[in-house]
C-alpha cells in the first residue's frame, strides 16, 4: 500500500512547475530544521498557484509520514476566509481522487471547533486512511462573539453542557434553552439531539475542562454584572426557563449572552486539544488577528491555543503554512503611517509571528533594511555616481527574509510580462452631456427637501457613478431617509405628477423599460456607461449563448462570425450601486437588441413565463429527443481546414453512403419526420451497437420523472419493439444533411466524444451514455432559458423538408450549435475542468451550475413608484447577460451557493458575460478562464489593488494565454487526443528561450491577444492625474518593499529619469527577490 501511495504522491509532485517545486522544496527544508519556527509564508504573486504549492507541501509531508507512521493518519487543517474559497480550493488540495480518495482519505471529522467536543461512537477504524483534511473559517470557529452558532453547534453545546456534573439534573431545560426560536420546523431540534446522542460520545477532556471553567467569572459584561460565575448564570436561567416556560422580553438578552459565552468557552476548550501535522492559513490577511501576537482579541486568543507549540523538539512543533499574495499592504500612503496598518508595521508583526518572536532576527533585519533604505535615497538623489551603490545590503535583507518568506513574481523569473497588458484610458468626453448635470441637480433638489442627516457620501458621486442613480440607491442612508419622509409635503410637491427633465435623468422610467424603448448606449445620462456600452456590445454578443472557443475546428457561422476574439468583462467599482445598476441596464440592453427589428416585441414585465423552446412531452415532435442521443455511427468527423459549409458537404456525402443500409425501413407511406430521430438509432443498430442503444433507453427511463415525458418516450420504445418494419415512408431528401449537422454539433454526440477523450479511464459504457445524456440535457436547459429563446428563433431560419413545422426548434438548436463550434467549446471547457482536478461527476456538477444558472433580479425603484411606501416598491429588473457579485454573504449556505453558481458560470463559456463587483478583487476567487478584460470603473485608493484586480484574470491557462497559443499552434484533430493538451505541449516544446515553467501556461510571448485594462475617465477630472500617478507607482513600488513611509520614498524618485537604462539596472539590483527558483 505504501508503495502505491508514494507513487501517487510522486505523480502529484511531478505535476508541479519548476518555480512551484522550488518553493515546496524550500518549505520542506525549513520544516526539517529543529531550530526553525516551522512557520513559512508563501506570498507568490496573485495567480501563480499558491494552493498548488500547498498541495505539494502536503504531498511531501505525507510521503515522509507514510514512511514512518502506518497507524495514524496525517491531519491537515485548512483555514480560509470564507466558505466560497474553501469550496473552490478543497478539490485543488486533494491528493487522491475517485476510488483512491475513498480508500486513503479519512472523512473530515469536524468543520467547526466545537465539533471537536464529540467522538464518533461507531467509527470504523480504517488502517488504509493516511490523511485527513479539515476546513475551518474564522467566522465559524474563531470569531465567536457574533452569535450562538448554527443548529448543529447549539445541539453540541446542549449535549455537552447537560453532561457537566452540577447540571446533569436539569438536562431538559438546559437542552431547551439552547434550541432558540431560530428553528421553525417541528421536530428538527429533537432530531439533531437524537442524532448526536446515537452517533457520538462527548470528549471527557473537553467536559472536564468546561466544568473547571464554569466556576470562573463571566467575561460578558451583561452577565458579569449579575452573576459571579457562568455556573450561577446557568442555574438562574434554567429556573427562569422553567418558571416562564421559555424566554421573556426581560430575560431574552441574558439567554443570548449566555449562549454566546458558552459557545466561546467550548471553542477554547476544544482549541487547546486541536492537533494537526500542518496548519494552512489561506488569504490570512483577511483574518490577521490570528497571527497578531500582541492582540487580546477573541480570535487571537483561540489562534494562540491552536498554533501553540506543544513542546521544544522538532516533532512537536506545529507546522504552519501561510498563503497570501497580499500578506500586508504592498504600499501605504502617508495617511496610513499614523496607525498600525502601514506596510512596514504589518510586515513587522508578520515577521514576529513567523520567527516566533525571535528578537535577534528582527534586530538583524531592521539593521539591514535601514542600510538598504539609505541606498535607495542615494539612487533617488539623481546626483551620485550609480557605481557607488552596492547591492550588498539588498542581498542581506533577502537572505534574512528567505528564512520565512517565499515570494515568486512573474517579472523576476520570466521577462516580457509587461507586453501582456494593454492599458486603455477610455476618455468619455464625447459621450458627456448636460443630462448628467441635470441628473445630479435632481438628486441635490431631493436632498434639499429632506431633513439633514449625519452627512456622508457626496451626492455628486452618486450621479457620476451610475445613470438614473435614485432608482438604484436601495441600501444607502440617503434612500432610507427618503423613504422615511415619503409623506413630507415638500417631498411630494417636488415629486409631483409632472416629470421634469432633471427627474428624467435621475429616475428610471418603468414605461420605457416595459416597452423596450430605452436605448442605453444612446440615452443613458452617464458618459461612462455610454462609452463602455460601445465596448461591451461590440460585434453583437447579445446573440451569443457561449463564448466562442479559442481554437474553433472550422470557421464560425451565424451570430458567431466575427467574434473570434470575444472576452467576458470583469468590472470593479468603489460604489455598491454600480454593479446593480450596470447589471440591470446591460442585461436589459442585451434583451432589447435581441428583440429589435420586425415582429411583435413582448413587454419586459409580461407576467407570463415563456414557453420552453424544447419540449419533451405533449404534442411536440419526438425529434427533440434527437438532441439527447449520442450516436456512435455519427461520431467520426473529419475536420478539413475550411468553412462550416465545406465540412457539412463532406459529412453529408459520407453519411449519405451510410444511409443505404436503412433502405429496408422505407415504406410506401408519406415521408414521416420521425426519420430525423430514428435514423441515428437505426444506424447504430445496423452497426452492431444494439447494447449502446439499449443503455440509452435504460438511462433515459431511469431519469423520467414527468408523466408527459414518460408518454413521449414510450412512443420511441414502441417503434423499436417492431423495428424490422417501421411505417416511416421514404427517407427525407435532406436527412443526410441534417445528420451531418448532428455529427458536428449534436450535444449528446459531442459530449460522448469529449468524455471519451478526457475521462475514458474508469468510465464504463453505461456511464459514458449516462453522462453524455446529462451533458446534452443540460444543454437543452440552456436553450430553454427565457433569454435564449428569442436568440435562437430570430437568428436561425433553416428549414426541413418533412415535419409539422418547417423550421422546428430542435433543428434550430442543432444549427446554432454547429455555428458556434459546440464541440470545440465543450472540449476546451472540459479540458480546463479535467486539468484542474474535476472528475466526470464534478465536471457535470460544474456544467449544471454554469448552464443552469437562472436570471437573478435586483430591486429597482422606478419613477412611477416614487411616492409609494418602501414595502410597495417591489419592481425589479433581470440580470443574466451581466450579473453583480459581492453582496452575498460568503459564510452562510445560501450566500455561498449563489457565489459558487455565479463564479462557476462566469468561469465557464456561458452567461454571464459581464461580472461587476465592489469586493472580489482580493477574495482569492478565479475568473480567468473566459475573461481578459478588466474595467476599473473607479480607480482604487491603493494603486496596487489594480494588480490584484487584474490578477483575477492573469492566471494559469487563462483566456489570454489560450488565445495566444491558438494563434500560433494547430492540433492534429484526427488523433483523438485532448486538443488542448496537444496545443500546450506544442507551445512548451516550441519555445527554446523560456527561463521558467511560467511559459506557456501563465505567459506566452507571441500573439496579439492581451489583457485589456480599461479605465473610463472624464476629461480634465482628478482621475486623469490619479491614473498617471498610479502607472508610475506600479513601476516603482517594489523598490519600497519593507520600508516605512513608502509614499515619501517613492516621491523622492519623481525627478529621476525612470526610463534610463542605467537607473533601471541599479533599481533592479536593489529590489528584493524572494523567489526560491532564483536561489537554486
Amino acid at each position: 500500500m505504501t508503495h502505491e501511495i508514494v507513487e501517487q504522491l510522486n505523480g502529484v509532485l511531478a505535476g508541479l512547475k519548476d518555480f512551484q517545486k522550488a518553493t515546496v522544496d524550500r518549505t520542506i527544508n525549513k520544516y526539517q530544521l529543529a531550530e526553525h519556527s516551522h512557520r513559512i509564508l508563501v506570498a507568490d504573486e496573485v495567480g501563480l498557484g499558491k494552493t498548488i504549492v500547498a498541495k505539494g507541501v502536503i504531498a511531501q509531508l505525507l510521503k515522509r509520514h507514510v514512511g514512518v507512521n502506518t497507524t495514524k493518519s496525517m491531519r491537515v487543517i485548512y483555514i480560509c476566509s470564507n466558505l466560497a474559497l474553501a469550496d473552490e480550493n478543497r478539490q485543488k488540495l486533494a491528493l487522491f481522487n475517485g476510488e483512491d480518495a475513498k480508500r486513503w482519505v479519512k472523512p473530515s471529522t469536524f468543520g467547526r471547533l466545537v465539533e471537536l467536543a464529540l467522538k464518533p461512537k461507531h467509527s470504523e477504524i480504517n488502517d488504509e486512511h493516511v490523511i485527513e483534511v479539515c476546513t475551518l473559517t474564522p467566522s465559524t470557529s474563531f470569531t465567536l462573539t457574533a452569535g450562538a452558532g448554527n443548529c448543529r453547534e447549539r445541539a453540541i453545546l446542549a449535549v455537552l453542557f447537560s453532561q457537566t456534573t452540577n447540571l446533569c439534573d436539569v438536562v431538559k431545560p438546559i437542552r431547551e434553552l439552547f434550541k432558540t426560536n431560530q428553528i421553525t420546523r417541528e421536530g428538527r431540534w429533537e432530531e439533531e439531539l437524537s442524532y448526536l446522542e446515537q452517533n457520538f460520545d462527548t470528549d471527557p477532556l473537553v467536559v472536564s475542562e468546561l466544568e473547571s471553567r464554569l466556576t470562573m467569572p463571566c467575561e460578558s459584561r451583561v452577565l458579569n454584572e449579575r452573576f459571579a460565575s457562568l455556573q450561577e448564570a446557568a442555574f438562574f436561567l434554567v429556573n427562569c426557563w422553567i418558571e416562564d416556560s421559555g424566554e421573556t422580553d426581560e430575560t431574552s438578552h441574558l439567554f443570548y449572552h449566555f449562549r454566546v459565552e458558552i459557545r466561546r468557552l467550548v471553542a477554547r476548550c476544544c482549541a487547546g486539544s486541536l492537533q494537526a501535522d500542518l496548519f494552512i492559513l489561506d488569504e490570512f490577511q483577511r483574518f490577521q488577528s490570528l497571527t497578531d501576537q500582541s492582540s487580546d482579541s477573541e480570535e487571537s486568543l483561540i489562534a494562540r491555543q491552536v498554533f501553540n507549540d506543544k513542546g521544544e523538539t522538532k516533532k512537536e512543533k506545529s507546522k504552519v503554512l501561510l498563503l497570501s499574495a497580499t500578506p500586508f499592504k504592498a504600499m501605504t500612503t502617508i495617511n496610513d503611517e499614523d496607525d498600525e496598518s502601514s506596510h512596514h508595521e504589518q510586515l513587522h508583526k508578520l515577521l514576529d509571528f513567523l520567527s516566533h518572536n525571535d528578537v535577534d532576527f528582527i534586530s538583524q533585519y531592521e539593521m539591514s533594511r535601514n542600510l538598504l533604505h539609505d541606498d535607495m535615497l542615494t539612487l533617488s538623489s539623481g546626483f551620485s555616481d550609480f557605481e557607488s551603490i552596492s547591492e550588498t545590503n539588498a542581498r542581506s535583507v533577502e537572505k534574512l527574509l528567505r528564512e520565512y518568506i517565499a515570494r515568486t513574481e512573474r517579472s523576476q523569473i520570466s521577462k516580457g510580462f509587461e507586453q501582456l497588458i494593454h492599458s486603455n484610458e477610455l476618455c468619455c468626453g464625447s459621450d458627456f452631456g448636460v443630462e448628467e448635470v441635470q441628473g445630479y441637480r435632481a438628486i441635490e433638489a431631493l436632498n434639499a427637501v429632506l431633513p439633514k442627516g449625519r452627512g456622508g457620501v457626496s451626492l455628486i458621486e452618486f450621479a457620476k457613478s451610475a445613470p438614473w442613480a435614485i432608482s438604484f440607491l436601495n441600501g444607502y442612508a440617503f434612500k432610507e431617509l427618503y423613504h422615511r419622509n415619503i409623506n413630507n409635503p415638500d417631498v411630494r410637491k417636488l415629486l409631483g405628477k409632472h416629470r421634469s427633465r432633471e427627474h428624467t435623468h435621475a429616475w428610471l422610467s418603468h414605461v420605457n423599460i416595459q416597452n423596450y424603448r430605452l436605448n442605453v448606449e444612446q440615452s443613458a445620462p452617464n458618459a461612462k456607461i455610454k462609452a463602455l456600452s460601445k465596448v461591451i456590445f461590440d460585434r453583437s454578443p447579445e446573440n451569443l449563448l457561449w463564448s466562442p472557443p479559442c481554437k474553433p475546428y472550422y470557421e464560425f457561422g451565424g451570430v458567431f462570425k466575427g467574434n473570434d476574439n470575444f472576452t467576458k468583462t470583469l468590472l470593479f467599482s468603489s460604489w455598491a450601486l454600480v454593479p446593480k445598476a450596470l447589471s440591470c441596464l446591460w442585461t436589459y440592453e442585451a434583451e432589447r437588441r435581441v428583440l429589435k427589428g420586425k415582429g411583435k416585441r413582448p413587454q419586459y414585465h409580461s407576467g407570463k413565463n415563456a414557453s420552453p423552446l424544447l419540449r419533451f412531452e405533449g404534442q411536440s415532435t419526438l425529434n427533440v429527443w434527437h438532441l439527447l442521443y449520442p450516436c456512435k455511427s455519427l461520431a467520426e468527423v473529419s475536420y478539413i481546414d475550411g468553412s462550416l459549409d465545406e465540412i457539412l458537404a463532406q459529412q453529408t456525402i459520407l453519411i449519405q453512403s451510410k444511409l443505404a443500409c436503412l433502405k429496408q425501413y422505407e415504406s410506401e407511406e408519406r415521408t414521416n419526420s420521425d426519420w430525423y430521430l430514428l435514423a441515428p438509432m437505426l444506424l447504430d443498430k445496423q452497426a452492431g451497437e444494439v447494447e449502446h442503444f439499449e443503455q440509452w433507453i435504460q438511462v433515459n427511463e431511469s431519469r423520467l420523472n414527468k408523466e408527459g415525458r414518460i408518454k413521449h418516450f414510450a412512443k420511441i420504445k414502441r417503434y423499436f419493439e417492431g423495428s424490422d418494419s417501421l411505417p416511416l415512408g421514404k427517407m427525407p431528401d435532406d436527412l443526410a444533411k441534417v445528420l451531418a449537422y448532428s455529427s458536428l454539433a449534436n450535444p449528446a454526440t459531442c459530449a460522448m466524444r469529449t468524455i471519451q477523450t478526457l475521462w475514458s479511464e474508469g468510465t464504463s459504457e453505461l456511464d459514458l451514455v449516462s453522462y453524455s445524456v446529462q451533458f446534452a440535457e443540460l444543454t437543452t436547459r440552456l436553450f430553454n432559458h427565457e433569454y435564449a429563446i428569442p436568440i435562437v428563433k430570430r437568428n436561425i431560419k433553416h428549414t426541413l423538408i418533412s415535419g409539422q413545422t418547417a423550421s422546428p426548434a430542435w433543428y434550430k438548436v442543432l444549427v446554432y450549435c454547429a455555428h458556434g463550434n459546440y464541440q470545440s467549446m465543450l472540449d476546451e471547457y472540459c479540458h480546463l475542468l479535467a486539468t484542474s482536478g474535476s472528475d466526470l461527476h464534478a465536471a457535470t456538477s460544474k456544467l449544471e451550475h454554469a448552464m443552469g444558472i437562472r436570471s437573478s433580479s435586483e430591486q429597482v425603484h422606478f419613477w412611477e413608484s416614487r411616492t409609494k411606501a418602501k414595502d410597495k416598491c417591489s419592481s425589479s429588473m433581470r440580470c443574466h447577460f451581466a450579473v453583480p457579485l459581492g453582496n452575498q454573504k460568503l459564510n452562510d449556505d445560501s450566500g455561498l451557493k449563489r457565489v459558487v453558481s455565479v463564479r462557476d458560470a462566469f468561469n465557464s463559456p456561458f452567461r454571464p458575460f459581464v461580472l461587476s463587483s465592489t469586493s472580489i478583487g482580493q477574495e482569492g476567487l478565479d475568473f480567468h478562464w473566459y475573461c481578459r478584460r478588466v474595467v476599473h470603473w473607479n480607480l482604487p485608493n491603493n494603486p496596487i489593488d489594480i494588480e490584484q484586480r487584474e490578477g483575477r484574470v492573469n492566471r494559469y491557462k487563462s483566456l489570454v494565454v489560450r488565445q495566444r497559443i491558438a494563434e500560433n499552434h494547430d492540433p492534429d484533430l484526427g488523433n483523438k487526443m485532448d486538443v488542448w493538451e496537444q496545443l500546450f505541449e506544442q507551445a512548451a516544446n516550441g519555445d527554446t528561450n523560456k527561463t521558467s515553467d511560467l511559459e506557456p501556461y501563465w505567459f506566452t510571448p507571441n500573439g496579439k491577444a492581451q489583457i485589456e485594462r480599461i479605465v473610463p475617465t472624464y476629461p480634465m477630472s482628478k482621475e486623469v492625474a490619479k491614473y498617471a500617478e498610479v502607472k508610475k507607482i506600479l513601476v516603482l513600488y517594489r523598490l519600497a518593499f519593507g520600508q516605512p513611509r513608502q509614499q515619501e520614498l517613492l516621491e523622492s524618485f519623481t525627478a529621476c529619469d525612470i526610463e534610463s537604462e542605467e537607473f533601471n539596472r541599479v533599481k533592479d539590483s536593489l529590489i528584493i527577490d524572494l523567489a526560491p527558483l532564483n536561489a537554486i
